[in-house]
């Protein structure tokens, strides 16, 4: 029988019970902060907290329950001389280029401008913006990244890629490099970051990013929220440079109930729902993960600790 430690609650692990059973039989999901659960296998996790994998004589591996790290990273409790794997669901890179999209077209073609005037009874036609050609930028170009561009590219958006490395693209245009931040963002009408967070892309977006893109321009981060930097985003909106901005994560979460983003009038605020971990689209490959580590093997998309993803 293996073992797998899950934090999280009674509902979640039940669906990981169930979906894992179909694919390993002999997989048994427990709470991992429970006796049973301290002479767990593997761990099944998401954020947990300091301290979770102290004493646990019989772990092979950690899997995340989604693509993020940095949490992990933080915490100087989570032994590294294990394998700690990355979920990558292609269910979820689904789901994020619908809510990039999503929020890109709304401000593409003024949906909320159209709200405000219907609340208003009023009949307020703006130019539309051309239907081909605006300027994509898509930040992080990796599993995600790269539906979402390819995704933009088939709506006729002109698209730009940014990685950490250079890579090439089918349709879009990349920039590698911190060298080649600027020239990707001159002119960008659209921004959609999906970066990982490592000390590089904390506060990547700033005043002089801010300031490239084009008058007007728009963000969506679906990526962490350190790498906005709070201030020049209030300031760009605050000047016009930008038009508005679609945030689904933040510095501090949940976001505080008194924070000014909330009420901001160019800011639409999501709680970290971009694109949510499906048990169900996502057990082969955590089923995989288990089956590598509980042979000895090197699973997918494990973690590099010195790259920070």
């Amino acid at each position: 029988m293996i073992t797998v430690g899950f934090y999280g609650d009674a509902e979640e692990a039940a669906m990981w019970q169930k979906s894992l059973a179909e694919l390993l039989p002999d997989c048994q999901v427990v709470d991992l902060l429970s006796d049973v659960g301290r002479m767990c296998d593997l761990a099944l996790v998401w954020a947990p907290p300091p301290n979770a994998f102290i004493n646990l004589p019989n772990l092979k591996g950690i899997i995340l329950q989604g693509q993020g790290v940095d949490h992990m990273m933080a915490d100087e409790t989570v032994p590294r001389d294990i394998p700690l794997v990355r979920l990558v669901d292609p269910d979820m890179s689904d789901a994020l280029s619908h809510w990039a999209i999503l929020n890109a077209l709304d401000f593409w073609r003024n949906g909320s401008h159209y709200r405000n005037h219907q609340l208003q009874r009023k009949w307020a036609p703006l130019t539309q913006r051309r239907s081909s050609g605006g300027i994509v930028g898509v930040m992080g170009v990796g599993a995600i990244g790269s539906v979402i561009a390819s995704r933009f590219a088939a709506l006729g958006f002109q698209v730009r890629g940014w990685a950490r490395t250079p890579r090439s693209l089918n349709g879009v245009e990349i920039f590698a490099g911190i060298e080649g931040l600027g020239a990707f963002a001159d002119g960008a009408e659209i921004i959609v970051s999906v970066l990982p967070l490592t000390p590089q892309t904390t506060g990547i977006m700033n005043e002089d990013f801010f300031g490239r893109l084009a008058k007007g321009a728009f963000i969506i981060n679906g990526g962490r929220g350190p790498q906005i930097d709070d201030d020049d985003l209030l300031a760009a909106l605050g000047s016009g440079q930008l038009a508005g901005a679609a945030l689904d994560v933040f510095r501090t979460e949940p976001l505080p109930a008194d924070h000014i983003f909330w009420s901001h009038p160019k800011i639409a605020v999501w709680p970290h729902v971009a694109a949510q971990t499906n048990p169900a689209t996502a057990a082969r490959q955590v089923a995989a993960a288990i089956a590598a580590l509980m042979a000895g093997e090197e699973p997918q998309n494990r973690v590099d600790w010195s790259r920070g993803y």
